[in-house]
């Protein structure tokens, strides 16, 4: 489930995008300090994990991390989660309070809407056979023709795995009560496809602090070279007391 650095004085679980992988933030190792240690959730059916059916549920994601957690240093943690991610991220931070400090949740470029469901949007009445280019497009960035371009056997992959992580995300439960005490902070670009007003309903998740910041860029502004985010996340997640 998670791949790691180097040990630190800090953790940061980095969850990536729906159909993305745990390659999507190795980049970041360049840039955090030597005292952070990046731990990133690595879906089944992608890069070391290929082999696998890249199918997962809730039920598999929470066995994985119960297994995982034994291994993981009882140091301070920030839990940060990208589109689909955000979602999953939320859960392995009310999971992994428990047992270890939370210091910090990150959640970017998802909106909590119980009632929103980018899987049937995306894959119409659930059949992986059927994908909607243009909903697809949204959520990945990936525009009809540039797909049509690829070849078969990347396409093939690449939906199964926004149909594994779609569908994981439908049934993921969208807190809408506090289940955290740690300071969340929300983050998305100023040209993505949701609002700044959208976000704030991540306050929900914590009885401690709430902030919302856009950044610069689309939907996916957090893996642009160099990462805008990369001076606040050094300082959010920099070791010492909570706030």
């Amino acid at each position: 489930m998670v791949s790691g650095t180097r040990p630190g004085d800090v953790c940061l679980v980095c969850v990536p995008p729906a159909g993305g992988a745990a390659g999507a933030y190795w980049t970041w190792t360049q840039w955090l300090p030597p005292q952070v240690d990046l731990l990133i959730v690595q879906p089944p059916g992608r890069e070391d994990r290929d082999a696998e059916p890249a199918g997962w549920t809730l039920d598999q994601l929470r066995h994985e991390f119960t297994q995982a957690l034994a291994g993981l240093p009882d140091v301070p943690y920030c839990v940060l989660g990208h589109s689909m991610g955000a979602l999953v991220g939320t859960h392995i931070a009310t999971w992994l309070a428990p047992a270890r400090d939370v210091r910090r949740v990150i959640v970017s470029s998802y909106r909590p809407d119980p009632s929103e469901s980018r899987f049937s949007r995306v894959f119409p009445g659930g059949n992986i056979d059927e994908i909607d280019l243009a909903q697809l497009e949204v959520v990945s960035g990936i525009g009809a023709e540039e797909w049509r371009r690829l070849p078969a056997e990347f396409r093939v992959s690449l939906t199964r795995r926004y149909y594994a992580d779609l569908a994981l995300s439908a049934q993921l439960p969208v807190p809408s009560e506090p289940v955290l005490d740690c300071p969340v902070t929300a983050w998305l670009g100023d040209r993505d496809f949701m609002t700044d007003g959208e976000m704030t309903a991540w306050s929900k998740l914590t009885t401690g602090t709430y902030e919302v910041q856009s950044w610069p860029g689309g939907h996916d502004y957090i893996f642009a070279r160099p990462s805008p985010v990369r001076e606040r996340l050094v300082e959010l997640i920099g070791p010492g007391p909570r706030g």
